[in-house]
């Protein structure tokens, strides 16, 4: 194998491919000629501005095995047969033929050309699986790779014969004979296992979806009175969350000021620091100047004597 690289003379457009190193100019033209839907007679091969025959081959270039060749190509009637690829500039970011690193021994390696195919419709979707957990869509895509076909066994495995079914009316009699025994005469029968089956009225499709209907109804009603309960026991339980947890905070506030209080009455009955004399004085200012100015330097003079 190897690979050939065509120009398409004059639009620059280049075409990449593996051929067999024994194919000839012929062969090569009816290749590209399918691939641009051109006519085989309006294509004309040359390597490096010579017009090459159809009767050459690839080897007869001096074309090495598994090595690469540029080949020209134009055609004698531009103007009714022009050569343009078919595959659009933006698919071409992708090679025509890559080459792969095989090994086949222990220490040994071959490199195989491989030439890709690209189909010219759309791939079909095969459907694909979810990732419950994720959400992640994993799609089933097709290969080009062909399937291996399977050897000939020598008998006609599908046929037409074998997938069709024959239809053919016919009468079928029952194996076992059935019957049944009556009371009659000379022959009684016990009636003491006998039920009496009754049969019920007829309801009607309408009736029966109907009947479902209510049905529904009542079970939805049950179950939205039961989260309504819920959802008001949990609104009661954190009203009452809420309630202990204001009684506690005006319970701690009462403590802190009663306890406040009875520190600033002891700062009152017995001082120690000057601080508590400030505080002794401040409270005697405020409750003079409630009754009167009268009696206070008294008051300071019994303070400064003492």
């Amino acid at each position: 194998m190897i690979v050939v690289k065509v120009v398409l003379v004059p639009e620059g457009h280049v075409m990449t491919a593996a051929f067999a190193i024994g194919l000839s100019i012929q062969e090569l033209k009816r290749h590209l000629a399918a691939e641009l839907r051109v006519p085989v007679e309006v294509l004309q091969v040359s390597l490096d501005g010579r017009v090459l025959e159809e009767q050459q081959s690839l080897m007869a270039l001096g074309v090495q095995p598994h090595s690469s060749t540029r080949l020209e190509m134009s055609s004698t009637d531009p103007s009714t047969h022009p050569l343009r690829p078919l595959r659009p500039p933006e698919q071409d970011n992708m090679p025509d033929v890559i080459t792969v690193r095989v090994h086949t021994d222990d220490e040994a390696f071959q490199e195989v050309v491989v030439e890709i195919e690209r189909p010219r419709q759309q791939k079909a979707f095969l459907g694909g699986y979810r990732h419950r957990e994720t959400g992640a869509e994993y799609h089933h895509a097709a290969t080009q790779t062909r399937p291996k076909r399977r050897p000939d066994r020598g008998a006609v495995v599908f046929s037409r014969d074998t997938q069709t079914v024959e239809l053919k009316p016919q009468t079928q009699q029952c194996p076992v004979d059935v019957s049944t025994q009556m009371t009659g005469i000379g022959c009684y029968v016990s009636c003491m296992s006998d039920k009496m089956v009754i049969p019920s009225n007829y309801v009607t499709a309408k009736e029966y979806h109907s009947r479902r209907l209510r049905a529904v109804i009542c079970l939805q009603s049950f179950a939205r009175r039961w989260l309504a309960l819920q959802a008001v026991n949990q609104m009661r339980r954190e009203r009452d969350r809420r309630l202990a947890w204001l009684e506690l905070q005006e319970r701690k506030r009462r403590e802190e000021k009663e306890e406040q209080l009875r520190d600033r009455r002891q700062r009152w009955l017995s001082p120690q620091r000057r601080e508590d004399f400030n505080l002794l004085y401040h409270a005697l200012e405020s409750r003079l100047e409630g009754e009167g100015s009268h009696g206070w330097s008294g008051i300071r003079d019994v303070d400064e004597t003492s």
